[in-house]
């Protein structure tokens, strides 16, 4: 409805954007560093317009310069976006990222309060959805058969661990962390305790994956109540490290081979999302799909549902009964 008032009522013409030398000074430094960073020159071209528009208000309205913002004037300039550009809550949360970026490029410190405030206040996105690809299962399987044909000692353990991730849809901190007090070995249940919602949920896995993991689970040399479950063969916990490097290495691989295509974003967080599309796909409500992965906001869980992969597995259905 307010989008199509917004179309009918006259609106005033949004303020011209002139780049003057001393915003120049600015953003050829944010540009340099962001090509250093090697960010892709289109996103670099629509950082450096939202930047203008801010250093364009700041110089011109506020009379000020970057480093002498307050938190009272950032809320001015984002009052601006809303009421004198008529902008979306959507892009207003591009600018703020925008200026976390430009800030912490140009080491200022004053940008830190209006942050912190910000997510106290949850004034702007309170999620950001990373936009990693998800896995299917035919992926999945290449990934592990990379992994098993490795001269690794530790193959075994690191691909039952993957398997672990792909069933349970737990993040790997939260998988790591797991001990032997919160694990029914015999029902494939287990309860995690820290989470990144700070709330406790159960996962369960399959039952070839339960047989996996005690079988995995015999060498471990330590095993009380409050001793992880997965462990180095020195009886250490498990470092995330080791386990992201296995499989980003296997995807590498993968990728030199031409088996999964370069521009494809597999990440270890790629199984959750694999997970989160994968129980969808096979019509489990979104409801109970958002408490399994332990999503604070049903939007999360939207997102998925909207996926890329989603649609084109949606597509193809369509297709065959056209």
């Amino acid at each position: 409805m307010q989008n199509l008032k917004n179309m009918i009522l006259f609106t005033p013409k949004k303020e011209e954007i002139k780049e003057t030398s001393k915003s120049k000074k600015w953003v050829d430094k944010f540009i340099a560093e962001r090509e250093f960073d090697g960010i892709k020159k289109t996103t670099i071209q629509g950082d450096v317009n939202r930047l203008k528009v801010f250093l364009n208000f700041i110089f011109n309205r506020l009379e000020k310069n970057p480093e002498e913002m307050t938190n009272a004037e950032f809320i001015k300039f984002f009052n601006y976006l809303e009421k004198e550009r008529k902008l979306s809550r959507n892009t207003q949360n591009k600018y703020y990222n925008n200026l976390k970026v430009f800030y912490k490029l140009m080491r200022l410190e004053n940008f830190k309060d209006f942050k912190d405030e910000s997510e106290e206040r949850k004034r702007f996105t309170s999620f950001e959805i990373k936009h990693y690809d998800s896995l299917s299962t035919e992926i999945l399987n290449m990934i592990l058969t990379e992994i098993l044909e490795t001269r690794s000692t530790t193959k075994i353990r690191d691909a039952m661990i993957i398997r672990f991730l792909w069933d349970t849809g737990a993040r790997i901190s939260e998988a790591l962390k797991l001990e032997y007090g919160d694990s029914d070995l015999e029902k494939g249940e287990f309860r995690l305790r820290n989470t990144k919602g700070k709330e406790e949920r159960i996962v369960t896995c399959s039952n070839d994956t339960l047989a996996l993991v005690n079988y995995c689970l015999k060498a471990n040399l330590r095993k009380e109540p409050k001793d992880k479950i997965f462990q180095t063969y020195k009886g250490e916990p498990l470092q995330r490290n080791r386990v992201s490097d296995v499989f980003r290495n296997a995807v590498k691989e993968l990728k030199s081979q031409g088996r999964i295509p370069e521009n494809k974003r597999v990440v270890i967080h790629s199984l959750r999302h694999g997970r989160a599309v994968d129980l969808l796909d096979k019509g489990m409500p979104i409801d109970i799909v958002k408490e399994y992965l332990g999503h604070k906001s049903l939007e999360t869980t939207l997102y998925y549902s909207h996926s890329k992969e989603r649609q084109e597995n949606m597509l193809k259905q369509i297709k065959k009964i056209l």
